[in-house]
């Protein structure tokens, strides 16, 4: 049974920080695409491999981030030269990693025919087009919002607030 609660810790602290992190929720909206976009190369299990590792070291470095910075603040919430040492470079160790992925990215992916082909799929019709435009939208709205309030506004859609007769 510990063995499973740690997994259950896992899990709250991955929600936490796609909750939080907006940074995160960026890297995880370019993976999807990324993802999306690789099945129009025809890519070897040695590229797939590299991009996968390179997009997981991503994502894992914000989560090793956002824990520094928690740590940082519960220790003091005054400025500190080290605190501010320690917070930026746990953000440039993101920032390396995101730099470095999208330059493989670039270098195994790079393909001009494939992106045109991409591109022409997808401004084909007007429907691809709408498609392709509306997961962009509801992307930026994620990344921007974070899936707790866009749950929360969602739910205020459909659910009717009940009006007292003090607001009549």
């Amino acid at each position: 049974m510990k063995f499973l609660r740690g997994f259950k810790y896992a899990f709250s602290g991955v929600l936490y920080t796609i909750n939080h992190e907006r940074n995160l929720r960026v890297h995880i909206i370019v993976s999807i695409y990324l993802l999306y976009f690789l099945s129009y190369y025809n890519v070897s299990t040695a590229k797939m491999a590299v991009l996968l590792i390179a997009m997981a070291l991503v994502i894992g470095l914000e989560f090793v981030n956002t824990a520094i910075e928690r740590v940082c603040d519960l220790y003091s919430k005054e400025y500190n030269p080290l605190i501010k040492i320690a917070k930026d470079a746990a953000a440039g160790a993101v920032l390396v990693a995101a730099v470095f992925a999208v330059a493989i990215a670039v270098f195994l992916l790079w393909d001009v025919d494939t992106i045109w082909k991409i591109i022409e799929f997808h401004c084909g019709t007007p429907e691809r087009f709408a498609l392709l435009a509306l997961t962009v939208i509801l992307s930026l709205i994620f990344i921007i919002l974070g899936p707790k309030k866009m749950f929360e506004n969602a739910k205020s859609l459909f659910v009717k607030e009940s009006v007292s007769s003090d607001d009549e």
